[in-house]
């Protein structure tokens, strides 16, 4: 590639990078163009750690899930990776083995000679640090691929920035809505819990005035219906609050427990399958799902005049599917935001974790709601 094309080839990649809202991505469209232009058989980029001293986060590019899965643990930013980390400046290497700060390096990881390393700055701040390795065909990474490197670097850290602006935005809505969510409740326990209490104060002097066995045993019973009730009622918000399922046993036993709380308040034939294979989830993966799978049924009951609902999650190599499907009378996705059935705060759950979510639904015709997130993955890469 001739020079003129390689600044071509730079202006497009710093479109394509800047044009990324998702971190992940961005981090993603970098190692991959990085290497693109200069040619690299690898490429990496270590996220530095808030102590600014080690890495917390590394992705890769160019090894397979096979290779990754023989390195073992990710790198933590010792040897040639940690000098970067002290001097945030380019570094450029023609033989890394010949180096005496290349150390650390595990058993079967490939082998690496050539290297370029450069700091992605952010407001004077190193964010982290971009890796590359084996420049092919083989031979060392010439000056210009530095200076390619060194302005992608800068314009990967304007994407970086936008995406942590997006972020932010995204996790301010996600609390806004927790504290929605938190005053509803509140209301509810002030309203129907406090209103419940006062009844059965007034059930106990009704008791305490009854001038027969007879009018003191059906006071009693009045109240006894009243302490059931009032006793479902809190136990219901308590669940809203955080089901100990999910906490004690997972999304699985939960979810079918929250299917038959459904079932037997409503009388909704509520169909729930699923297929998680071993091994837990992250709990921000499992607390998304059990609330969206939760807002959909709430949905459901409320709006949809429904018979049935399924509830398929299923657990893939890279990701996680949730499928809920209803009988119900449907509704016109257009009309309006849809902030009433919920739909927003289930995109913001769904956006935090990258995933997506597609509605289908129309007058009289039952909605169907799919929900992807992505399952993360460890990515070892270079290393020192």
């Amino acid at each position: 590639m001739d020079a003129r094309a390689r600044r071509r080839a730079l202006v497009q990649a710093g479109i394509a990078i800047t044009s990324e809202l998702s971190l992940d991505a961005v981090l993603q469209t970098l190692i991959r163009i990085a290497a693109d232009l200069t040619g690299a058989r690898y490429s990496a980029l270590g996220v530095i750690d808030a102590s600014g001293r080690e890495l917390d986060r590394f992705v890769t590019y160019g090894i397979d899930d096979a290779t990754r899965a023989t390195i073992g643990d990710l790198p933590r930013g010792r040897g040639i990776l940690g000098v970067l980390i002290t001097d945030a400046r380019p570094l450029r290497l023609d033989d890394l083995t010949t180096d005496p700060r290349a150390v650390g390096f595990p058993d079967h990881h490939p082998p690496m000679r050539s290297f370029l390393g450069v700091p992605v700055m952010t407001r004077g701040v190193a964010f982290g640090n971009l890796y590359l390795a084996e420049k092919q065909p083989a031979g060392p990474f010439s000056e210009e691929d530095q200076e390619i490197v060194t302005l992608l670097a800068a314009q990967a850290a304007v994407a970086i920035e936008n995406a942590g602006s997006v972020q932010r935005d995204a996790l301010r809505r996600a609390v806004e809505a927790q504290e929605a969510e938190r005053k509803r409740l509140a209301r509810e326990l002030h309203d129907e819990t406090g209103q419940a209490l006062t009844s059965i104060l007034l059930g106990l002097a009704a008791v305490e005035r009854a001038e027969t066995a007879a009018d003191a045993r059906a006071a009693a019973g009045e109240l006894r219906e009243l302490v059931v009730e009032t006793l479902q009622n809190v136990r219901r918000l308590a669940v809203e609050l955080r089901p100990s399922a999910l906490d004690d046993f997972g999304l699985e036993p939960a979810l079918r427990r929250l299917g038959q709380t459904v079932k037997e308040s409503s009388a909704l034939d509520v169909q729930v399958e699923t297929r998680l294979g071993s091994g837990r989830l992250l709990p921000e993966i499992e607390t998304a799902v059990y609330r969206i799978v939760q807002e959909a049924l709430t949905n459901v009951v409320k709006h949809a005049a429904a018979e049935r609902v399924s509830i398929v999650v299923a657990r893939l190599p890279e990701k996680l599917t949730v499928i809920i499907e209803d009988d119900g009378s449907g509704f016109d996705p257009g009309a309006g935001p849809g902030d009433g059935l919920g739909l927003l705060g289930m995109r913001e759950r769904v956006e935090l974790l990258d995933g997506s979510l597609a509605i289908e639904a129309h007058q009289g015709a039952g909605t169907t709601l799919a929900v992807e997130l992505p399952l993360p993955r460890g990515k070892p890469g270079p290393r020192g």
